[in-house]
């Protein structure tokens, strides 16, 4: 029966995701603008509902820096290409180093 619940709840996530989704879409491509400031009013619900002072904080710093350099980016590909690149470089300089280092804690091997 738990199962069931559980199953059920997913289910129901997924289509109210699916549903956000659609309605972003939609919003993306009739209406950019609105798009942006629902953009927005999400992302700021999102930072305001962390309760650490610090982690709130930080995470208004990296959206502002995020958006500050999506900017100045001009064209929707060359948006694309800067946010592949800060991608991979936080996973080359960030990730990575500290899944290796974990692995050393750990005492497994990558090869």
């Amino acid at each position: 029966m738990e199962k069931f619940k559980e199953q059920e709840m997913k289910k129901k996530r997924k289509d109210e995701s699916l549903q956000k989704h659609a309605s972003l879409h939609r919003l993306f491509v009739e209406d950019r603008l609105a798009f942006e400031r629902e953009r927005k009013r999400m992302i700021d619900e999102f930072i305001d509902n962390i309760e650490d002072d610090e982690r709130r904080k930080r995470m208004r710093e990296l959206q502002d820096s995020w958006d500050q350099k999506m900017r100045r980016a001009g064209s929707e590909h060359n948006r694309f290409v800067l946010a592949q690149t800060l991608f991979w470089d936080h996973f080359f300089n960030n990730w990575q180093p500290a899944i290796q280092q974990l692995n050393v804690i750990l005492g497994t091997r990558t090869k």
